[in-house]
C-alpha cells in the first residue's frame, strides 16, 4: 500500500488540487444568493481536505526520506563489510609473514650442537603428503654443495634426508615417510633404537628390548652414530609405550614428531662436519 501511495503521490496531489479548485468555485457562487451556508460547509470541508491531502503528502516524504535513508544505510553497511573482508585478508597475511620471519630467526640463531656441521638453508617450494608417499621439495640442490642422503632438519628438530637431487633443487624424504629409519636415543634413559615412519603424522620406535627402560612423555633424540645427524637433535615425544605378549622381544613404543609439516617454509641441508 505505501509502496503505491509514494509511486503515485504525484498524480494524487493533481487530482486533490483540481477536487479542491472546483470546490472553490463552487463555493464562490453558492456564496451569492440563499446558498451562504452550502458554501461555507463547502469551503471548510474543502479546507479540511486540502489538509488532510497535505498531511498525507507530507507522510508520503517522509516515508520516501525514510526509504532512502535505509537504502544509503544498506550501502554503507555493504561498504564496511568489504572494508572488514579486506583488513581480516591482511591480517591473515601478516599472520603468515610473522610466521616466516620466526622460522628465519630460528635458522639464524640454530643452538648447539646443531653448530657443530655446516648446512645451507632452503626454501621449501612443494609439497607430497599422500597416504603413499610424504615428501617436501625444496630450492637447493647439487650446485650448492647437496648430496643424496644428507641429513634435513630445522629448529624444531629432525624433518628427513634428501633421496633425490637436482642442480637447484632436492627432494627430502620426512622422517614420517614408510621407508625413513633414523637412529634415536632415549633422552633420558639412554636407551637406543630405530625411528620409523608411520605414514601418517606420527613415528614408531623400533628395536627397543621388552625389558629397557622407557617411558611416555619421554624425549627421543639423534644418536650421532649413524653420519647422517650430530647427536642431539630432537625427534620427538614418546606417546605411548606397550609391552608386547610373553615371547616377544621388542617393546611397542609410539612417537609424536617434534615437527609440523604444514609450517614448514626454511629448512637446512646438512653438507658435513664444520672443519
Amino acid at each position: 500500500m505505501w509502496d503505491w501511495l509514494v509511486k503515485h503521490h504525484r498524480h494524487i496531489i493533481v487530482v486533490m488540487i483540481l477536487i479542491v479548485s472546483f470546490q472553490l468555485a463552487y463555493s464562490d457562487l453558492f456564496s451569492r444568493g440563499p446558498f451562504v451556508y452550502p458554501s461555507e460547509v463547502i469551503y471548510q470541508g474543502g479546507g479540511m481536505i486540502m489538509s488532510a491531502a497535505a498531511s498525507g503528502v507530507n507522510g508520503l516524504k517522509k516515508v520516501w526520506k525514510n526509504y532512502i535513508d535505509l537504502v544509503q544505510v544498506r550501502k554503507e553497511n555493504n561498504a564496511l563489510k568489504q572494508q572488514v573482508g579486506m583488513l581480516q585478508l591482511q591480517l591473515n597475511l601478516l599472520k603468515d609473514v610473522e610466521i616466516r620471519y620466526n622460522n628465519i630467526l630460528g635458522v639464524l640463531n640454530l643452538p648447539l650442537p646443531h653448530n657443530t656441521v655446516s648446512y645451507v638453508t632452503a626454501m621449501v617450494i612443494g609439497r607430497d603428503v599422500s597416504s603413499i608417499f610424504q615428501s617436501i621439495s625444496v630450492n637447493k640442490g647439487r650446485i650448492d654443495g647437496v648430496k643424496k642422503g644428507d641429513g634435513v632438519i630445522s629448529p624444531a628438530g629432525v624433518i628427513g634426508r634428501v633421496v633425490r637431487l637436482g642442480e637447484h633443487v632436492s627432494q627430502v624424504l620426512l622422517l614420517t615417510d614408510s621407508n625413513s629409519f633414523i637412529e634415536a636415543v632415549d633422552e633420558q634413559s639412554r636407551v637406543r633404537g630405530i625411528v620409523n615412519g608411520t605414514g601418517a603424522d606420527s613415528l614408531s620406535m623400533l628395536y627397543v628390548l621388552s625389558g629397557a627402560q622407557i617411558n611416555t612423555g619421554d624425549l627421543l633424540v639423534t644418536g650421532g652414530k649413524d653420519g647422517v645427524f650430530p647427536e642431539g637433535i630432537t625427534i620427538g615425544k614418546v606417546t605411548g609405550v606397550r609391552n608386547k605378549p610373553a615371547g616377544w622381544l621388542f617393546k611397542d613404543i609410539m612417537v609424536q614428531p617434534e615437527i609440523d609439516i604444514n609450517r614448514l617454509d626454511y629448512v637446512m641441508i646438512i653438507t658435513g662436519e664444520k672443519e
